[in-house]
C-alpha cells in the first residue's frame, strides 16, 4: 500500500491520568498504569502499520507525553474541550502536514495488530468517510475522514461518546463491520479486558496487567457452594468464576454471599486464581 503513505495520517487521542478507565475495578494508580500501557500498544501498532504515516497522539497527560516522541509519534496538545475537540486538533495538525485522509483510533485497543490497521485503512480508504464500530456495534473503533487543507476544520465533524457508531453514520460515515477483532475490542471494563487478553495483549499491556493483579482487586461473593466454588462480582458488576481451590489456597472456609474479598484474576480476567481476606490466612498478618 505505498500509494497511501502521502495521504494518510493517524490521530490517537489519549485521556490518561488517574480518571482513565474508571470502570476497571482496580486502584487508581493501577488503572492509570494500565490505560497508559493500552495507549502505548495502540500507538505502536498504528506506527508499524504503514511506513511513513504520521501518527499524532493528542493528550495533555504528562506520563503519556513522555513516551510519545521516543515511540516515533508526534505529540499534539489536547485543548481540553472534550474528545471531539481533541480529534479536531489532531486533524488540524495532520492537514498542515499534508495529509488528506485521517484515521482516528482511540488509545484503548491493547490487542490491536499492525496488519489489522492496514486492512482497515485499505477498506475505509474506498470511502470519503467511514466508521468501523466496536465489538458491541455501538461505539467507534476506527473513524476515517477527509480533511480540508489549511487551518479550518469546519468540514470535520465527529460525534464521539455513547452510541457514536450510529451518530457517525448519521454524519455520513459509511459503516464497515470488518472482521478485525483486535481493532474492534476497545477495553472499558473487565469483560472487554478479558476478551483483549484472549486475543493477545501487546507487550506493554501484558506487563501492566501483571503488575495490576499482583495485589488483587476487590470483589463481593455472589454465589458460593459447599466446596468453595461459586462466583464473585467485581466492583464494575462483572461476574467472575471462583474455582473451589481459589479460596482454599488462602486457608479460607465458609465464605458467605455478600462478603467482601480480594481476588487475583487469571490471564483471561474471567476467573479467580486466589481469593483472600486481608488479615486472615497465611501471609496475611496485620501489623
Amino acid at each position: 500500500m505505498p500509494d497511501l503513505v502521502p495521504q494518510w495520517a493517524a490521530v490517537v487521542p489519549v485521556k490518561g491520568g488517574p480518571q482513565a478507565k474508571s470502570r476497571l475495578a482496580l486502584p487508581g494508580a493501577a488503572r492509570s498504569d494500565l490505560a497508559n500501557a493500552f495507549a502505548r500498544d495502540t500507538v505502536a501498532a498504528v506506527i508499524e502499520a504503514l511506513e511513513g504515516m504520521p501518527v499524532l497522539v493528542v493528550t495533555s497527560d504528562p506520563t503519556v507525553s513522555s513516551w510519545v516522541t521516543p515511540a516515533g509519534a508526534r505529540l499534539v496538545p489536547d485543548p481540553g474541550l472534550g474528545l471531539d475537540a481533541a480529534v479536531a486538533a489532531g486533524c488540524r495538525v495532520a492537514a498542515a502536514a499534508g495529509a488528506t485522509r485521517v484515521a482516528v483510533v482511540l488509545g484503548d485497543h491493547p490487542a490491536l495488530r499492525a496488519a489489522e490497521v492496514r486492512v482497515a485503512l485499505e477498506a475505509t480508504g474506498r470511502h470519503p468517510a467511514a466508521v468501523v464500530p466496536d465489538a458491541d456495534g455501538l461505539g467507534t473503533a476506527m473513524l476515517t475522514l477527509t480533511v480540508p487543507r489549511g487551518e479550518s476544520m469546519a468540514g470535520v465533524r465527529t460525534a464521539f461518546g455513547a452510541g457514536s457508531a450510529a451518530a457517525h453514520e448519521a454524519l455520513g460515515h459509511v459503516r464497515l463491520d470488518l472482521d478485525l477483532p483486535g481493532l474492534r475490542v476497545d477495553v472499558d471494563d473487565a469483560r472487554s479486558l478479558a476478551e483483549a487478553t484472549r486475543l493477545g495483549l501487546g507487550p506493554h499491556s501484558a506487563r501492566a496487567l501483571a503488575r495490576a493483579t499482583v495485589h488483587g482487586v476487590q470483589a463481593t461473593i455472589h454465589r458460593i457452594a459447599d466446596d468453595g466454588s461459586g462466583s464473585a462480582l467485581l466492583d464494575d458488576g462483572v461476574e467472575v468464576d471462583l474455582p473451589p481451590d481459589a479460596a482454599q489456597r488462602s486457608g479460607l472456609r465458609h465464605l458467605r454471599v455478600g462478603q467482601r474479598v480480594s481476588i487475583e484474576l487469571d490471564e483471561s480476567g474471567a476467573a479467580a486464581t486466589r481469593v483472600w481476606i486481608t488479615g486472615i490466612g497465611p501471609g496475611e498478618d496485620i501489623h
